[in-house]
């Protein structure tokens, strides 16, 4: 029996189209931002890698907040401008009791290391930095911090110009064909179509052999330009409508 199999983990419905993700590596969560096309409004969720909701439905007061960052417990917004994308002003939610730990409106978020947040004040002339403790919000102009950058690892499949292998000659793909290494295996990624409908699906390989194959998404009006991002050893895909996100693992 084979034992490489493609696994679905969970997939999670949202109300509205999701505008940004980010991903805290380190401790295996999603955060996500949708927006309400008629109020524009940003929705904020943070959701573990095995499907389950820290934080639902968390409503912001202004469509200006947006998602920078996600470190623990802690999410990180920060403002843009109704005629730029910079605009002063950092925010940070304390995620398990749904509570604001500071709303800073005169610092720009330069940078976000490891606990702390690299700013510069709105009034004061670009070159002086600020660091701003996330956990408590203390304000400094040395940075005494750790200045490291939290782990990312984060990939996605890169379009695959050589020969396919013969296991995927009986594949009438679309367009582009997608392949990533994977351990020692291959992830390949591409669309079929069926009448006026295409499908997005996933197969796993060795050098030699195919192993399993799944259709992810079905029956979708377009393309996806990019099929797929992994962290670590889950593999996630977003709708084509952009109000799913579904995760697998190898």
């Amino acid at each position: 029996m084979n034992k490489y199999t493609i696994n679905n983990v969970f997939e999670r419905n949202f109300p509205f189209p999701i505008w940004k993700i980010e991903v805290d590596c380190l401790h295996n969560q999603l955060a996500v931002e949708c927006r309400d096309p008629d109020s524009t409004l940003p929705i904020f969720y943070v959701l573990n890698f095995k499907g389950n909701l820290l934080l639902e439905q968390f409503h912001s007061e202004s469509r200006e907040w947006t998602l920078e960052d996600i470190q623990g417990d802690y999410l990180i917004l920060k403002r843009f401008g109704e005629y730029s994308p910079i605009q002063a002003g950092i925010q940070v939610i304390h995620i398990p009791t749904k509570s604001t730990v500071f709303t800073y409106m005169e610092y720009i978020i330069k940078e976000v290391f490891n606990k702390v947040i690299q700013a510069y004040h709105r009034s004061i002339p670009s070159g002086l930095f600020f660091y701003i403790d996330i956990v408590t919000g203390e304000v400094s102009n040395t940075p005494s911090f750790d200045t490291s950058f939290p782990v990312r690892d984060i990939r996605y499949p890169i379009p695959f110009q050589g020969t396919v292998p013969s296991f995927l000659n009986q594949i009438s793909f679309i367009d582009q064909i997608w392949l990533q290494p994977y351990k020692d295996l291959f992830l390949w990624s591409y669309h079929t179509q069926t009448a006026n409908h295409y499908h997005l699906s996933l197969s796993l390989s060795s050098r030699n052999e195919l192993y399993d194959t799944k259709v992810i998404i079905d029956d979708m009006d377009k393309l996806i330009p990019q099929p797929y991002f992994t962290v670590k050893d889950h593999i996630f895909f977003l709708s084509s409508n952009k109000m799913k996100i579904s995760s697998y693992l190898v």
